[in-house]
């Protein structure tokens, strides 16, 4: 059964028009890490790194875990492997150009698996989404965040989850749950979903 969104979205600052999306990396970090929960042994896959600061933020964190991203941009690794150089060094990180199928990953390897508006530049976000479940071990995480440049209105906001939600359970996943972070100017919203 469909779990329901029943979390209370933000009361302020959510009349104005969805105007567009952040790049990955602008968001709150402090907040993300708090969704991801990381432990010092686990392994992550980033979709969608960027520059690389939340790829750096997570490495920071790990002890004897690993964390490995995937873009299609080759400007954006560049970036990524300069912030991140001592990571490799220190084989706490992998860097990956390119879709989610040319991940050299066998299934089940992942604790937690976690983007930002990854869905938007998918053709088929149910596929890319039963990929990613593919790759997470029995207990393991989807953490989906969505960072609007603008708020929205709630019924875009509601659309936008019960849509990436229908993905998770398609997908496998069960126990979804909605999290909702205001900042001044941004909200910042997150899907968590376990595979079972």
């Amino acid at each position: 059964m469909a779990a329901e969104l029943s979390t209370s979205l933000p009361s302020e600052g959510i009349t104005t028009r969805l105007a567009g999306w952040l790049l990955p990396g602008q968001y709150s970090q402090d907040w993300v890490l708090e969704q991801l929960n990381i432990l010092p042994y686990q392994h992550l896959l980033e979709v969608g790194y960027g520059s690389g600061k939340m790829l750096q933020a997570v490495a920071k964190k790990l002890k004897i875990g690993f964390i490995a991203g995937i873009d299609y941009s080759v400007s954006m690794y560049q970036r990524a492997i300069k912030r991140n150089r001592r990571a490799v060094e220190d084989q706490l990180l992998q860097l990956h150009i390119g879709s989610l199928y040319q991940l050299p990953y066998p299934s089940h390897y992942f604790h937690t698996i976690y983007g930002t508006n990854i869905h938007l530049s998918w053709k088929d976000p149910a596929m890319e989404f039963l990929r990613l479940a593919n790759l997470l071990r029995t207990g393991g995480r989807m953490v989906t965040i969505l960072q609007p440049k603008w708020s929205l209105q709630e019924k875009t906001v509601r659309s936008t989850m019960e849509k990436i939600q229908e993905h998770y359970i398609e997908a496998g996943l069960t126990d979804i749950r909605i999290r909702y972070k205001d900042t001044d100017m941004l909200t910042g919203v997150a899907m968590i979903g376990y595979k079972a």
